[in-house]
């Protein structure tokens, strides 16, 4: 699904799984490092992400320690945002994966100038239910998260739809109720927020352009391009 500003209507991804997900946001990653040398290999002005689209809710959850994580302890830094849930086999390991490729592109970056930059990863669960702290930990060991940097969160089913649609303004549903969880339906994006809260960007997680630009955007937004 698209961002609910859009309006499209949903749409289904082939099969992923995790090491095929993992290997293309290892592809992305080169692409974002050849693209940020071009970047500065060209003299011009920093570009930072134009309007801010809205503004993230207010929010508390458990991350996949147990350590309460809210907008205001998040505030201050980029954030990148995406929705997922453990037990998903199509979209959610694309996801996660490209994340983490976010996660590796600002990690090279600080190795390269040499200071820690003020970004964090918040991935956030539609199935609390059954996605517990511990539930979440044991994935995030599965991408080699840094809990430092990432946060798993795993808030109330009766928060989704004021946090998700209202706030973060994206969609999910169940296509069918009585079907099971496998039938979650959400948007595959990344959300990119300032360190003000502000939403500044929506961006396609199966579109290696948009990756690339997604961290161009984070390093520009942290000063760090």
């Amino acid at each position: 699904m698209q961002p609910a500003v859009d309006g499209a209507s949903p749409r289904h991804r082939p099969m992923y799984n995790a090491r095929f997900a993992l290997l293309a946001a290892l592809a992305v990653c080169a692409l974002v490092t050849a693209s940020i040398a071009r970047r500065h290999a060209r003299a011009g002005a920093q570009q930072v992400p134009a309007a801010v689209l809205g503004h993230i809710p207010s929010f508390e959850m458990p991350d996949q320690h147990g350590t309460p994580v809210s907008d205001t302890t998040l505030r201050g830094q980029v954030l990148v945002v995406d929705f997922f849930f453990a037990s998903c086999a199509t979209s959610c390991p694309m996801l996660t994966a490209q994340m983490a490729s976010v996660d590796k592109a600002v990690a090279d970056r600080e190795q390269k100038i040499g200071r820690r930059l003020s970004v964090h990863l918040v991935s956030i669960t539609l199935d609390p239910e059954n996605d517990t702290p511990e539930v979440l930990d044991r994935y995030a060991a599965r991408y080699g998260a840094d809990a430092s940097r990432w946060s798993f969160l795993s808030g109330r089913s009766a928060d989704l739809d004021r946090v998700v649609v209202g706030g973060f303004k994206t969609t999910f549903q169940r296509a069918d109720p009585g079907a099971g969880i496998a039938t979650i339906m959400h948007g595959e994006w990344l959300v990119l927020v300032d360190g003000d809260g502000g939403i500044r960007g929506y961006y396609a997680a199966g579109d290696p352009e948009r990756m690339v630009g997604l961290v161009h955007d984070v390093l520009d937004l942290t000063g760090a391009s």
